[in-house]
């Protein structure tokens, strides 16, 4: 076995023709423990499997065996062809049928959204019932996706290159054909992919156009589609220009959490079967869906193991991966082969990242439209070389994607390649669908374990993708202008998956709501950067209102108004209250949002709404909220809050400086705030001022227009959100405590500063802060100081300007000490 190479299917043997290899049965689910474990049905859809692959395994051991002796005994004559096999009927496997379109329409136009999600349930229980009953004898689809032989381009070792993937017989053609005009590359190589790459390996042509300094391949299909074009560029050819570090590295949020940092060639292997779930857990393995839904094996792989994979590491604070690879010899397609293993990383990445859950038949291809660069730096020996991948970029739009860069290392750590700007997206099949799979209900799951409506991947698309995607789903012209209410971006986003959605009984959608989930990380960066270990204001705020947003944006069709100007979504008034201490942090934190009523006016339509925030099925957050959607004409006649007039803060209508005037630089002070939250600059305290004498404080900032907000709030439509306003005040009155009350009042160890449970929190705005704008500041009148039950209580009201213009009233903000909760492991 060792001469064989054996660990499933022998490196580089071919099965003979006559053998089929058996599907292969998916991995059952794992068993769940106490009574449930004896369901019958479940034990027996796990013998099943369990049988199935050890069947498998030992029909893969005798071809194995098979090809090798007929290796040794090969004659110059070819074998008489074998027979092909008979053929077997097909399995049936239960899939679930295709969403039933509703004749009735929502009052306001579109589909009614209630009794389609209804159809759409009822088909998901019925599927469900019907793959539970016939899971014991449903095989797998092993080997669909991978390449067919007769698409294969005519070579001693096609069918070896064959079996490593579609992709990789494109770069092979194009490696033999530069090297037969021009030789062994001197220099960089820049590969771009045109459009979707095939997983297949379908007829190609490879041609070289005459004339060009350094020479090019382009390489198409039978068809005479563009396919890849690599460029051989001249030796000592700069490498490209890398992505700055950007000062907050976005924390791209895994929908599942995995705990999995290394990888063997067996777990390689399970992978590239499917058996996801033995492999990176049952969270990951799709097995509540039909087989043919789940993801395609993998083709052969090029990687001996993965050794890391450290998410938020790297430069770029994107994850790394570490692995080792394969000896790949010394012929013209080395680059290619570096290349393919580099993919392959990337690809185990993406799944350990959960890349794939939001897409049936997720596959990995080489992202499309896209330039990279592959450097040899000599000839690659013949050990073991070592990869080493750091991650620059990744997304959810138009598909989820990573592009990386890597090094390859020989055995003495003398660096054999550098790749640059590689790049994988994951598709699902079909890959070009217009509804980003919307008719698959079941795909994802909630966190209570039913079928989402509206996945992570849609929630992405909802911030920065095409909005003529939702205008298909929703029946209506796609709007001509980007500027649209939107989801914001990035770590700003605040709502991951859709579980439920109603319409409502009245003609003008009174009584709508909808009903998502947000994964809150164990140590999300609001909490880290908000100095203190509690859920702060913002962060609560905008976890109740983007929901909201979603709800009459995108269900109920505002966003789809006034199609060719621009039309922007803003929070106008509300009140939230804490309803009891909490830690929501690490847990999935259910949203409901109700629609209390709709006014329409001309270039405008208001929606008031009701919210809750529950975690583990006890509600902690609720309040109202009015949103406003507004045609930039009536956006313009906001006027603040006194009218239009410029009411200067009541320190600069002081004739002469108070008693007691203190001013500081608030920056630095870890306390107060860090990073993106770091909202205090210039600070100016009276320990007796303000309207009521217990005390004032006046912050000013200015604006700077690569503030980070501006990025993610919103998508082509940039405005300092007004949670941001708010938290600054929070931070004021905070500020406040830590320079002017004694310090055994103040909180010690075990303690913090944190929002108070059963007081209501209400704001007011009258109008936006924009990129464009000089300065923004906060001031707060504190009101009361005081003890309740052994904690301190600080009690206030504030008022927020842009410029001169008094724009945010924040009536009553609590701030008092709690204990700490304690840090919880990171996701």
């Amino acid at each position: 076995m060792d001469e064989l190479g054996f660990e499933g299917t022998p490196v580089g043997v071919t099965p003979p023709a006559a053998v089929t290899p058996p599907p292969v049965m998916p991995p059952a689910a794992a068993l769940p423990a106490g009574p449930a474990a004896l369901d019958p049905v479940l034990l027996a859809e796990r013998m099943a499997r369990q049988v199935q692959q050890a069947h498998t395994a030992v029909l893969e051991a005798h071809r194995a065996i098979d090809a090798w002796r007929l290796g040794r005994l090969a004659t110059p004559q070819p074998p008489p062809a074998a027979a092909p096999p008979a053929p077997v009927a097909p399995v049936p496997v239960p899939r679930r049928p295709a969403p039933q379109r509703t004749d009735s329409t929502a009052p306001g136009g579109g589909t009614d959204v209630r009794r389609a999600l209804n159809d759409l349930k009822a088909e998901w229980s019925a599927y469900t019932a019907s793959a539970t009953s016939a899971s014991v004898s449903a095989s797998g689809e092993a080997g669909a996706g991978r390449p067919a032989a007769d698409d294969v381009p005519a070579a001693p070792d096609s069918e070896q290159w064959r079996r490593l993937g579609g992709p990789l017989v494109l770069l092979r053609t194009a490696a033999d054909r530069l090297a037969r005009s021009a030789g062994d590359p001197d220099g960089p190589l820049e590969v771009t992919w045109h459009g979707l790459p095939p997983s297949a390996a379908p007829p190609l042509r490879a041609d070289c156009p005459a004339g060009e300094a350094g020479g090019s391949c382009l390489v198409r299909d039978g068809d005479g589609r563009l396919l890849l074009t690599v460029a051989a560029l001249p030796p000592g050819t700069a490498p490209p220009a890398r992505p700055e570090v950007p000062p907050f590295p976005p924390e791209l949020k895994p929908p599942v959490h995995c705990t999995v940092g290394r990888l063997p060639a067996g777990a390689l292997d399970a992978l590239g079967r499917g058996d996801v779930a033995d492999v990176l857990g049952d969270a990951f393995g799709q097995q509540h869906v039909p087989p043919g839904s789940r993801p395609e094996p993998w083709p052969e792989r090029l990687l001996e193991s993965v050794d890391t994979m450290t998410p938020g590491g790297g430069p770029w604070g994107q994850g790394t991966v570490t692995a080792t690879t394969r000896p790949v010899g010394g012929d013209a397609a080395a680059w290619a082969v570096l290349w393919g293993a580099v993919t392959e990383a990337l690809r185990v990445y993406a799944f350990r990242q959960g890349m794939h859950l939001c897409l049936p038949r997720a596959h990995a291809v080489p992202l499309p439209d896209t330039r990279a660069r592959v450097e040899l730096l000599g000839r690659p020996p013949a050990g073991q070389l070592r990869i080493c991948v750091e991650v620059s970029g990744r997304g959810w739009v138009p598909r989820p994607f990573l592009v990386a860069d890597a090094t390859v290392t020989a055995e003495d750590g003398t660096p054999v390649a550098r790749l640059w700007d590689v790049g994988v997206a994951v598709y699902g099949r079909p890959e070009q669908d217009a509804l980003l799979h919307a008719a698959e209900i079941g795909l994802r799951l909630t966190a209570a374990g039913g079928p989402a409506f509206l996945t992570e991947l849609h929630m992405a698309h909802a911030s920065e993708g095409d909005m003529a995607t939702f205008a298909t789903i929703s029946g209506v012209p796609a709007p001509t202008c980007a500027v649209r209410p939107r989801l914001p971006r990035g770590d700003f986003r605040m709502i991951d998956r859709g579980v439920d959605v109603g319409n409502g009984d009245s003609p003008d959608r009174t009584g709508a709501y909808g009903v998502t989930e947000y994964d809150m990380p164990a140590d999300p960066w609001y909490c880290r950067e908000n100095g203190t270990e509690g859920v702060p204001a913002l962060a609560l705020m905008e976890i109740s209102l983007q929901p909201a947003g979603l709800l009459s944006g995108i269900v109920l069709g505002v966003t789809f108004q006034h199609p060719d100007e621009p039309y922007v979504c803003r929070n106008l008034t509300g009140r939230g209250t804490l309803l009891r201490d909490t830690d929501p942090r690490g847990t999935a934190v259910t949203q409901r949002v109700t629609v209390l009523s709709v006014t329409d006016l001309p270039g405008a339509t208001l929606h008031r709404y009701r919210f809750e925030l529950s975690t583990g099925g006890e509600v902690f957050y609720a309040g109202e909220a009015l949103h406003g959607y507004l045609t930039q004409e009536v956006l313009e006649l906001q006027q603040g809050m006194d009218s239009g007039r410029c009411v200067p803060p009541w320190l600069d209508r002081r004739p002469r400086p108070p008693a007691g005037l203190r001013r500081f630089d608030a920056r630095g002070d870890e306390r107060l705030g860090t990073g993106r939250l770091a909202l205090l600059e210039d600070v100016a305290l009276v320990p007796d001022g303000g309207e009521h004498g217990a005390g004032y404080v006046l912050c000013t900032k200015p604006v700077r227009p690569d503030d980070w907000y501006f990025a993610h709030h919103f998508p082509h439509d940039p405005v300092m959100p007004g949670s941001a306003g708010v938290q600054m005040l929070f931070q004021a009155v905070q500020a406040f405590a830590l320079h002017t009350l004694p310090a055994d009042v103040l909180p010690g160890p075990g303690t913090e500063f944190g929002l108070v449970a059963g007081e209501e929190l209400r704001w007011d705005y009258g109008a936006q802060i924009l990129p464009g704008d000089r300065q923004v500041r906060g001031e707060v009148h504190i009101r009361r100081v005081s003890r309740r039950g052994g904690r301190l209580v600080i009690r206030a009201d504030g008022s927020v300007w842009r410029d001169d213009l008094r724009i945010y009233h924040v009536r009553n903000i609590v701030l008092g000490t709690r204990p700490t909760a304690g840090r919880k492991d990171p996701r």
